[in-house]
């Protein structure tokens, strides 16, 4: 997908890269075009095959929840790993910005294929995986980069109201963001007391990868603290929902929408498919 984010990195910028990792001279290279946001590149070199990320130039406006996004991924993959979670092998890491001008780390690659395209018991597993990420406590609520809050109902207050500050930057309004906020508020005995648990907010199967009978979770920038029926946005509910249950999921439906709407504008251009893609993600996952 093209995105205004992506830094487009050069062969020798890419060689620069895996000579300060120690990874071997390149053979072969080329750029995975699923993501929306991130500049990634599958690498062949003499010592395997890997993976590399690497985030959006310093110089780009991203939105306030995605800066020093990939520095948190990387946190976010350790403290995964503590909790037994299967995810990539991280083999190095630069946040220094001197090889390339961004931060970037790079990955071993993953053998076998997306959960949407293999069959077993991996919905089973997906579901398993969720249990994970909810059984990881929090002390505070909302995205490391906006600052944590207290309880929920102040971080999705805070999220929602920095999309929305997000729109004024680039000279846009955002009133599902401004009904949203209502919608929060009408609902604040319900958001107050919900627990704090580790949030993925992006498990789609296209970032679930199936080998062997065991699942990898992909692509962990987009975390945070807070409810884990923001989990439950992209169709799927835990047994047993409760009303209060569903109402929190439709406020992260919302939620999600509103970041739809908001992303448009930092990633692309009203000519690019991704532009259109994202007009139908905000029509799809609104629920006010």
């Amino acid at each position: 997908m093209k995105s205004k984010t992506k830094y487009p990195i050069t062969p020798k910028q890419l060689q620069a890269v895996f000579d300060a990792a120690n990874l071997g001279e390149i053979i072969h290279s080329k750029p995975m075009t699923d993501g929306w946001y991130n500049t990634v590149v599958c690498v062949t070199t003499e010592m395997g095959k890997f993976v590399i990320k690497v985030a959006t130039h310093p110089n780009v406006r991203v939105l306030r929840h995605e800066r020093n996004i990939l520095a948190q991924e990387l946190r976010y993959i350790a403290l995964l790993k503590e909790h037994g979670v299967n995810v990539p092998v991280v083999r190095f890491h630069d946040l220094s910005k001197v090889v390339i001008p961004c931060d970037y780390f790079v990955m071993e690659h993953l053998p076998g294929q997306r959960l949407d395209k293999a069959g077993g018991d991996a919905e089973q597993q997906k579901n398993a995986v969720l249990a994970a990420f909810h059984a990881i406590k929090g002390n505070g609520f909302g995205y490391e980069q906006l600052g944590f809050e207290s309880n929920w109902y102040l971080a999705l207050k805070k999220m929602v109201q920095a999309l929305i500050d997000d729109c004024a930057d680039f000279g846009k309004k955002c009133k599902r963001g401004e009904k949203l906020l209502a919608l929060i508020e009408q609902h604040r005995e319900i958001l107050e007391p919900v627990p704090c648990v580790f949030v993925n907010f992006d498990l789609h199967n296209k970032n679930l990868f199936w080998h062997e009978g065991e699942l990898t979770v992909l692509d962990l920038e987009r975390c945070f603290w807070g409810d884990r029926m923001g989990d439950y946005v992209y169709g799927s509910q835990p047994k047993d929902i409760t009303p209060e249950e569903k109402i929190r999921r439709d406020l992260m439906s919302c939620y999600l929408a509103v970041v739809a709407y908001t992303e448009k504008y930092s990633r692309y251009r009203p000519w690019n498919a991704t532009w259109w893609e994202d007009v139908a993600m905000q029509k799809y996952f609104w629920r006010g």
